[in-house]
């Protein structure tokens, strides 16, 4: 049995749905943020950041319990456990990477940045603009490339998809001006979303 400590935020989302993908057996545990549930020593011993998510398997690596926090660890770590969506096939192996790395390090990052530049705007009036643009750059690079190919690594669903559809789906939610008008991410979305694993992933009642 797994424990997934989490909010419905980007990096929530990815570990939920990755969950579900897999159909690993876990218990939900609401971190409430606004109540600064992140910070608690309970929380802190799990992962001393006080980020979430947070699993915690109680059946790890050789029958041991293991503690994962960050989201893109939780991926890899459940893809592995599971051996579902990581691709097998060497190239396409080496084609994944790149939408992989490009999720983790640029346009979740971006997202991340206009969530917490709009809290103040105030402070930095043009900044949000700034950088939604640069999150538009992104989502432009990514619907040319998903005119000629399925998934965001080719032909096969990976935890590729599952990483940046958190972020689009939320940008989509909260700042739609940023999402819109890119027709083949749009079909993407609406694909991955249609996901029975991926509907109950997004469930956090």
């Amino acid at each position: 049995m797994i424990d997934l400590y989490a909010a419905p935020t980007t990096n929530g989302l990815r570990a939920k749905i990755m969950l579900d993908e897999c159909g690993l057996d876990y218990t939900l545990h609401k971190v409430n943020m606004k109540q600064r549930e992140h910070k608690t020593p309970e929380f802190l011993a799990m992962n001393p950041m006080g980020l979430t998510p947070v699993i915690v398997d109680r059946d790890g690596p050789g029958g041991k319990p293991v503690t994962i926090p960050q989201s893109i660890a939780i991926l890899f770590y459940l893809a592995e456990k599971s051996g579902k969506f990581l691709p097998r096939d060497p190239a396409a192996r080496a084609a994944f990477w790149d939408p992989m790395m490009n999720t983790a390090t640029d346009i979740g990052p971006t997202y991340g940045a206009v969530a917490f530049i709009s809290r103040w705007p105030e402070e930095n009036p043009v900044a949000p603009d700034h950088v939604q643009q640069r999150f538009r750059e992104y989502c432009a690079v990514w619907d040319a490339k998903l005119a000629s190919q399925r998934y965001f690594a080719g032909g096969e669903v990976t935890i590729a998809d599952f990483s940046f559809f958190g972020i689009f789906t939320r940008a989509k939610s909260n700042y739609a001006a940023m999402a819109t008008g890119f027709a083949n991410l749009d079909r993407w979305h609406d694909e991955i979303g249609a996901r029975p694993g991926v509907q109950k992933g997004l469930n956090f009642d």
